[in-house]
């Protein structure tokens, strides 16, 4: 029997791309890809000790960080199913002209997946 490898690719993103994140994943639709998408929240959420070491400040008008973070990047691991969803959210942005200067960045690196 053959086993279905799955291609891992990475995902870089810097502090306000993973802030933007959740701002683009589907809100709503179907199980599987809830599922999905709760597993790229999990993934890329901001540990505690990240907001204390990049002096993480959330408020209304957004989000700011301290020098560190400006050089700050993470690398994510994805799975197939995961750049789906992403490549997915990212065209539905493009498709509703939701495209912004804030957005950008991170679309283009999900595109490039």
């Amino acid at each position: 029997m053959k086993t279905m490898k799955t291609k891992e690719s990475k995902l870089n993103l810097t502090i306000k791309e993973r802030a933007l994140l959740p701002d683009i994943l589907p809100q709503q639709g179907n199980k599987l890809q809830q599922i999905i998408v709760r597993g790229l929240l999990l993934k890329t959420e901001f540990k505690s000790t990240e907001i204390d070491q990049y002096g993480l400040k959330f408020t209304g008008q957004g989000i700011s960080w301290n020098e560190k973070g400006n050089k700050a990047a993470f690398d994510y691991e994805l799975q197939d199913s995961e750049i789906s969803i992403l490549k997915e959210a990212a065209g539905d942005i493009d498709k509703s002209g939701k495209v912004t200067q804030h957005n950008l960045s991170l679309l283009e690196k999900i595109e490039a997946l």
